[in-house]
């Protein structure tokens, strides 16, 4: 449930907006609907408190075999407030939010029974989406996107929603410190893994430090992982090179 919600209130920050309302569809098999329902709203609740937002209804079907959970959320925003995925300007710091990578840890170590990666599975399924953050950073900032598809492919979305070169700084990535992994295996989660629900976002240079101290009032990392200029517009680079990493698609 909660989950489910999150992923959605992600799609809010990314915008810059405040939650409101939302609608929920569930179908799911009659024999798993009495505990699954009771747990389901319970968790529910806990986030609509937490987060501020109010269940304006939807629908309860049965299915043969399994459970589907669609989201429709609303949220709202100062006029000319939005923020989207193209104006970012030539020159403009990059940014990200959190650790990037400890998701897809979590998911590929679910079935290891090692504190080490309790971490990790918490953040796959307890996403922390950055709403509030947002709503406080949007008047600096010039693009956003959640990351959900992977650090890799959500940059391209912005690179070329802005028609501008993306440079980022492999080194400069804030990924996992599980020291039982390898520096490639951790760097590989962060770039291509996806389901993070961080907040990627670029902003003019003169607001770093307003940024910073924001993000310090909220409680959250934010590292700067590179830059944006003209040059191989459309495309992600790092040390010259495009990042052609295979990454998540979703056809």
């Amino acid at each position: 449930a909660k989950k489910a919600l999150r992923t959605n209130l992600s799609d809010l920050a990314a915008m810059g907006a405040e939650p409101e309302y939302y609608s929920l569809s569930i179908s799911l098999p009659k024999i798993k609907a009495k505990n699954f329902i009771k747990n389901f709203v319970k968790g529910l609740k806990e986030d609509q408190n937490e987060y501020k937002i109010k269940l304006l209804g939807g629908d309860l079907t049965a299915s043969p075999d399994l459970i589907t959970i669609t989201i429709n959320i609303i949220g709202t925003v100062p006029e000319g407030k939005s923020l989207t995925r193209s104006n970012s300007k030539a020159n403009d710091l990059i940014f990200v939010t959190g650790i990037l990578g400890l998701s897809n840890i979590g998911l590929l170590n679910l079935n290891k029974n090692d504190k080490k990666y309790s971490k990790a599975k918490l953040k796959y399924y307890l996403p922390q989406p950055r709403v509030n953050f947002s709503a406080s950073i949007r008047n600096f900032v010039t693009s956003m996107i959640d990351i959900s598809d992977g650090l890799v492919q959500d940059c391209r979305h912005l690179a070329r929603g802005s028609n501008l070169e993306f440079v980022i700084s492999l080194k400069n990535l804030p990924i996992s410190n599980i020291d039982s992994l390898s520096y490639e295996k951790r760097l590989n989660s962060a770039l291509i893994g996806g389901d993070d629900y961080e907040l990627l976002f670029t902003s003019a240079p003169e607001y770093e430090e307003k940024i910073n101290k924001i993000a310090k009032i909220h409680g959250i990392k934010v590292t700067n992982i590179g830059y944006v200029k003209k040059g191989k517009n459309g495309q992600v680079t790092s040390n010259n090179k495009p990042l052609n990493i295979d990454a998540y698609k979703h056809f």
